[in-house]
């Protein structure tokens, strides 16, 4: 490319000095250029003075994003699970035996109900739905009285051994028959029932407690018959270490409305004649109806701890 260049430039030299010779001017001094001059015209100068020449419009500056300010944390209050609360297994506390539920049932009232009431429910007999009661010979004291003194200090002495305690009756002026009071112990399933009574004789001598039990040959009796008889064993041997008597023994009975009707234990303590003169007063005695209660109490404790 270089040597083309110089055969044209020497062309032109020689068509100068040409016209020169036919013409009256002057010739035009030509200032031949340098062989660098030469070179620096070659196209890669030339494309480099292109690139280097700033284009005549120029795209205007990008502007460069100014950094975004990070915003300012706000302090929020850290939450923490709440932590899910796992129930724990319930684990029913055990109910000491002691504290299975004792009925207590002082005999009579003080109006008696003379209506009638079927004894049991497999027999069609009747009898009133419940006495009075008999009355001291000495004392003039009401049975339905005595009684409730009594079931009253056995109330105190198994509350005082822990035992719970229930009443079917804690006043005289009530009207329940014989039928209810074991209604009343059935609804609350009772572990015993223990009826409190005095006794009464045509003959002045006769004399003692004794504990009764329903009898097996009444049909609605028989799921409870030996409990019950088990349960007045234990209260005629409490009976008799308390008090220090031999007392007359255990009896089954078929004609109580308040053991054919119950369907828990049941037994009843005779805790003397009113009828004998001596023990109707002995009966009276506050040191010996503590004696009746502690001892009533051991044979109901002994039973229903067993169970």
């Amino acid at each position: 490319m270089v040597y083309k260049r110089m055969l044209l430039l020497s062309a032109v030299i020689s068509l100068v000095g040409v016209l020169a010779g036919c013409g009256d001017k002057q010739p035009v001094p030509v200032t031949l250029p340098t062989t660098e001059a030469v070179q620096s015209a070659s196209p890669q100068a030339t494309a480099a003075q292109a690139t280097a020449a700033p284009s005549e419009v120029q795209a205007a500056p990008t502007p460069s994003p100014s950094p975004t300010s990070a915003p300012t944390p706000v302090a929020t209050p850290e939450t923490k699970p709440t932590p899910t609360k796992t129930a724990a297994p319930i684990t029913l506390p055990s109910v000491p035996k002691s504290n299975k539920l004792v009925m207590i049932d002082p005999g009579h009232q003080r109006v008696g109900n003379n209506a009638p009431e079927q004894v049991g429910p497999d027999t069609r007999e009747t009898k009133a739905k419940v006495s009075s009661g008999t009355v001291g010979v000495r004392t003039k004291k009401p049975e339905y009285v005595l009684n409730l003194e009594v079931s009253l200090l056995l109330k105190a002495e198994l509350a005082r051994r822990g035992i719970n305690v229930a009443m079917t009756r804690e006043t005289h002026d009530v009207d329940i028959s014989n039928k209810q009071r074991a209604d009343m112990a059935n609804e609350v399933g009772a572990a015993l029932v223990v009826r409190i009574h005095a006794d009464g004789d045509a003959s002045a001598s006769t004399k003692g407690f004794s504990v009764l039990y329903p009898s097996a040959a009444q049909p609605a009796v028989k799921p409870i018959a030996a409990d019950s008889k088990q349960a007045a064993g234990f209260l005629l041997t409490g009976l008799q270490q308390a008090t220090g008597q031999k007392g007359r023994g255990l009896s089954a009975r078929d004609d109580l409305s308040g053991f054919n009707w119950s369907k828990v234990p049941v037994a009843l303590v005779e805790i003397g004649f009113m009828t004998n003169p001596e023990e109707d007063e002995l009966m009276s005695e506050a040191a010996y109806q503590q004696k009746l209660a502690v001892g009533i109490a051991d044979g109901i404790e002994q039973f229903v701890n067993g169970k």
